[in-house]
């Protein structure tokens, strides 16, 4: 394969999303002192040894994912070389050579299989939930702004983005890595304020651990982010710390850690030395000698720019890297499927490119002739060619043929099946109904059995969902330490803002990702089954239109969403009221009320709500938008101020609502009480929920 080094940008920052850490910096130590130490160039050279080591010991690993990537872009014809080639040669992908007269098909399978799986595990992003630590009111609202803070973050941060491409390299290659840091130099982008929790996404190509039996991250000694980068890079970036310090390139960016020629990149120049490496070393205690409470250890080469040396940086003690994996195989790097699934599709290209040989011959047969009747070289494939032979010799026959057999060209079905049932991917799982199945039950009974096939693999996104989500929360609790404003969408829908700081969180870090929450759901299924509930009159036709998302529903929506919008800005409105602003409406209804007369034998008359009710108002939809609200855990953390002037206002609603229903009754006893369905007559009369009922005619009617 051909790898080589980009002559105008570095592509390492491209396989590898995320940043260095800016590591705060230790009460009472010199970073710059320290950098010119015997201590610092010690740990320097431990950390290439460690990468040298730890690269070295995961050579088949790496091995195998660069053969999945070959067959994701198509090169699916590539071998490894063998103890023939140069030492530097061994271990690598080339494409062998091939006869002139042979086809090497590629119907790319593999392409389909990870695009088929990478969209299974972005169907449905994870719910998160903040637990508070007590049920005191205090924690209550802590899980509450906690719950807020982590949506609005892993929004403006673009978690789902850095998710989406750490699945691709999951599906890939079996092992997928997100950052999770504080970057003191970004700014917010809802606050503007300086300082903002980041999230990246790191390859497995990048991240090295030294024990490769140990399974979880977190009980590795140490973990080194290793990433190429050049020289004006690190000093833009290092500049304080790389003061006096004359870098030299001493790597090709094109083939040190991720050979380009595996992310089908072409190129020249693949030896030229025109960068370094970067190594970020994060220790726990005991580690190494010179950081016996652990630490955080960047370091170019054999320099030292920044350290810390007091355990690391976050609160929360863990690394800042979450890793997913596709089939647990019991030792930290994970396996992908294409792993069983590249024998399969080698088999079926080459049943695809014998069968096209095999029509090659047939259509353009090969000739039998006597040594010298005929000059081979003049044999063309022209329509209407004339085949002079000489006389006396026997005319030039075509070369009999056998047809492959017919067990030979079914072999391909086979094998298609055979790719289907080990990579768990059946029509039901690529959104399409089998034939002959339209239920919904069935066709959902199908994607769970598909889905089950993939439980370790949701359940370890779900995970590591989770520990990106208390990360956040820890970061936020340790280093916002001024007010600052986050986006919130409330309980019934409503967009809103609110002023937090770490402390408001710090009762509120339990972040959990509810069970199940990651397994998307095939929409052929759901639709099935939101019409069969229709049809048995358990929802009705808005939830209906709502749960389908038909084309044109939305402007349906619109129409019927009027009354719930209003009740939605009324809980706006209601729990932004102020104390200042609630004392004040009292204060004039006090006022109003001693200039009116009283009776003094009735009790003295409340207060209205300071959120009036219209008369227009459809007061049925205004009660359930409400009352939906005070169910939430939102409404629960309000002052009990402000939950009276909610308890005001349905029972405003109510009232309204009461007298409407005896006006009605009203009219119905002046009008006699008339039977509508009598005055109807014969035909289709809706059901309860806005369905047509069946006209059958009854036997015997």
């Amino acid at each position: 394969m051909s790898m080589s080094n980009p002559s105008s940008r570095n592509l390492e920052s491209t396989a590898s999303s995320s940043e260095p850490t800016k590591l705060p910096q230790d009460d009472g130590f010199n970073a710059k002192s320290f950098a010119a130490s015997k201590d610092a160039a010690k740990l320097a050279a431990w950390v290439k040894s460690e990468y040298s080591r730890a690269k070295q010991a995961r050579t088949q690993r790496q091995q195998q994912w660069y053969t999945n990537m070959a067959f994701f872009y198509g090169q699916q014809w590539v071998q490894p070389t063998g103890k023939d080639y140069p030492a530097d040669l061994q271990g690598k992908l080339v494409m062998p050579k091939k006869p002139y007269y042979s086809q090497r098909k590629v119907v790319n399978r593999i392409r389909s299989f990870v695009r088929s799986e990478h969209a299974q595990f972005l169907s449905a992003i994870p719910n998160a939930v903040a637990v508070p630590a007590t049920a005191e009111d205090e924690d209550v609202r802590a899980a509450y702004a906690a719950e807020q803070a982590w949506q609005s973050i892993s929004e403006t941060q673009k978690l789902r983005t850095h998710f989406a491409r750490a699945m691709w390299w999951t599906t890939v290659t079996g092992n997928g890595f997100i950052k999770t840091w504080w970057d003191q130099d970004a700014t917010d982008k809802v606050s503007g304020q300086q300082g903002a929790i980041r999230y990246g996404n790191v390859t497995p190509f990048h991240l090295f651990v030294p024990d490769l039996r140990e399974q979880e991250i977190d009980d590795q000694p140490f973990i080194i982010n290793a990433y190429v980068k050049p020289i004006s890079w690190c000093y833009r970036y290092f500049g304080d710390a790389l003061k006096g310090v004359d870098l030299q390139p001493s790597v090709s960016s094109a083939n040190q850690i991720i050979e380009e020629g595996y992310l089908n990149l072409n190129t020249v120049n693949t030896s030229a030395l025109d960068s370094v490496i970067v190594y970020e070393t994060w220790c726990k205690p005991g580690a190494h000698k010179l950081l016996p409470e652990g630490g955080v250890i960047i370091s170019i080469d054999d320099y030292v720019v920044s350290m810390t040396r007091d355990g690391l940086p976050y609160n929360h003690q863990q690394y800042p890297f979450t890793k997913f994996e596709h089939i647990p195989t019991s030792t930290f790097y994970a396996d992908s499927p294409l792993v069983d699934l590249n024998s399969l599709q080698r088999e079926y290209n080459t049943l695809r490119s014998q069968i096209a040989d095999a029509g090659n011959r047939m259509a353009k047969p090969q000739l039998i002739a006597q040594k010298g009747s005929i000059i081979p070289s003049k044999i063309t494939n022209e329509p209407g060619l004339v085949i002079e032979y000489k006389a006396g010799f026997a005319a030039p026959q075509p070369l009999a043929l056998s047809p492959l057999p017919q067990y030979y060209v079914d072999q391909q079905d086979r094998v298609l099946t055979d790719m289907e049932d080990i990579g768990g991917q059946h029509d039901v799982s690529r959104g399409n109904a089998p034939a002959g199945v339209t239920a919904g039950t069935a066709i959902a009974f199908l994607q769970e059995a598909d889905n089950a096939f993939r439980t370790p693999q949701f359940q370890n996104i779900e995970d590591g969902y989770s520990r990106i989500a208390q990360q956040t929360i820890e970061n936020f609790v340790q280093y916002v330490d001024i007010r600052r404003k986050i986006k919130t969408i409330g309980a019934d829908g409503s967009f809103d803002t609110m002023l937090l700081t770490g402390a408001d969180l710090k009762n509120g870090t339990d972040i959990r990702i509810q069970q199940g929450s990651s397994v998307g759901v095939s929409k052929a299924a759901q639709d099935a089954r939101v019409m069969d509930m229709f049809g048995m009159g358990l929802i009705d036709q808005p939830l209906a239109l709502r749960l389908l998302e038909v084309g044109g529903a939305q402007k349906i929506l619109d129409i019927m969403q009027v009354a719930e919008r209003k009740a939605q800005r009324e809980n706006i409105k209601m729990k932004m009221l102020t104390p200042e602003a609630l004392m004040q409406a009292d204060m004039q209804f006090q006022m109003q009320m001693s200039q009116m007369p009283m009776d003094p034998m009735m009790p003295p008359p409340d207060a209205p709500p300071l959120i009036p009710v219209d008369d227009f108002d459809i007061h049925e939809k205004h009660i359930e938008v409400h009352n939906t609200f005070r169910m939430s855990q939102e409404y629960e953390i309000l002052s009990p101020e402000l939950k009276a002037q909610f308890d005001k206002h349905v029972a405003m609603h109510e009232q309204y609502l009461q007298q409407m229903q005896m006006e009605q009754a009203m009219a119905q006893m002046q009008a006699g009480m008339v039977d509508p369905a009598a005055e109807q007559g014969p035909g289709a009369t809706m059901s309860g929920n806005g369905q047509v009922p069946d006209m059958t005619p009854t036997p015997g009617a």
